[in-house]
């Protein structure tokens, strides 16, 4: 039986020793195939520390599929990136094991027991995990925009310099192009235009939509409850989520304020309204 794999990213902007969560997921995603195994899911968290480690959205998810029992193995890059502290690791492989859930690093691709959990640590056991491992470069096709995880409408991935220079990969900045598209789609939608009407209009100027493609109505209006569609992204707001649960928020993203946002859903709870009376 093929075995269901639950891959467990962590990013973390201190990309000169850790790998950024693109490379996690490239090289996992070779492994993976390697091992002929299936990718059931991902779950991702931001690198913000492990005070309430089980309070992590990705973390959580995690979790909760290990109760349902939908996956056989969790697989992280290097130990560090599921967590980093002897206390949390001896304890979350423990529960695993006792489910009969594996857990392997992709880098450097070996299975990780709870009795062998010290190799990983300093003499503390109670610090964090061995800092200078031997670590992955990043694939020099990751550098390639088709090998990276779609952003949202209105952003791209750039670089950035630490202070001695070196190159730091994978950050993501607002686009200001398709950013200014993304605020007249909000502005002409609390205005009163519907979202075939946006997208006529916007198709009509030639302004290309995700991805190049033709603006559609979907595009725009989405589904609210699934957070999907240009409208309903709460990334324009500063908000990044993993399925069900608010995990960062990064105001250097926002391209939408306060109160165009509440126009839109003050305008959208209406159309709701005047749906569920309508005949």
């Amino acid at each position: 039986m093929t075995k269901k794999v639950l891959l467990y990213l962590r990013n973390s902007a201190d990309t000169l020793h850790t790998a950024c969560a693109d490379s996690q997921r490239y090289y996992a995603e070779t492994f993976i195939r390697k091992n002929g195994w299936k990718l059931e899911l991902t779950c991702r968290d931001e690198d913000i520390g492990e005070v309430v480690f089980t309070a992590q959205p990705g973390i959580h998810k995690l979790l909760e599929e290990v109760d349902i029992g939908s996956i056989d193995i969790v697989l992280c890059h290097t130990l560090d990136r599921l967590c980093s502290r002897f206390a949390v690791a001896e304890r979350l492989l423990h529960e695993l094991e006792a489910k009969g859930i594996e857990v392997w690093a992709a880098d450097p691709g070996v299975r990780i027991k709870a009795a062998d959990l010290i190799d990983h640590y300093y003499n503390n056991p109670d610090g964090t995990l061995a800092r200078g491992r031997r670590r992955s470069p990043m694939p020099d096709d990751l550098y390639e925009a088709e090998h990276l995880v779609p952003l949202p409408y209105g952003y791209r991935y750039t670089g950035a310099h630490n202070a001695d220079g070196t190159y730091i990969f994978g950050f993501r900045v607002l686009e200001h192009e398709t950013a200014a598209v993304v605020l007249r789609i909000f502005q002409m939608y609390a205005d009163g235009m519907s979202p075939a009407k946006i997208a006529d209009a916007l198709n009509a100027q030639g302004i290309p939509g995700p991805h190049g493609r033709m603006w559609r109505d979907a595009t725009i209006r989405g589904g609210r409850d699934r957070r999907t569609g240009i409208l309903n992204d709460e990334i324009y707001i500063g908000r990044s989520w993993v399925p069900g649960r608010e995990y960062d928020f990064a105001p250097a993203l926002r391209i939408v304020g306060d109160e165009l946002w509440r126009r839109v859903k003050l305008r959208q709870d209406f159309a709701c309204r005047r749906a569920a009376a309508s005949p």
